[in-house]
């Protein structure tokens, strides 16, 4: 059982742990470099690229939301 005393006390701040604007800008930055030097392996990974992909056109539209 919850005290309800404690519980009312504690006030929950949605800003505490949330990503900020810059974050996702670093993230993506971060995602366009690595999506750079997995194109340029000899390695067949086209299934990663396209996952890379659509991570980046998700991550992309939720920066734009943000503004």
């Amino acid at each position: 059982m919850v005290n309800r005393h404690i519980y009312r006390t504690y006030f929950y701040d949605r800003n505490i742990g949330a990503l900020q604007k810059s974050d996702y800008i670093f993230m993506r930055d971060s995602l366009e470099k690595y999506l750079d030097l997995a194109r340029e392996l000899d390695v067949d990974n086209y299934d990663e690229i396209e996952r890379l992909k659509l991570l980046f056109i998700k991550l992309d539209h939720h920066i734009y939301r943000l503004r």
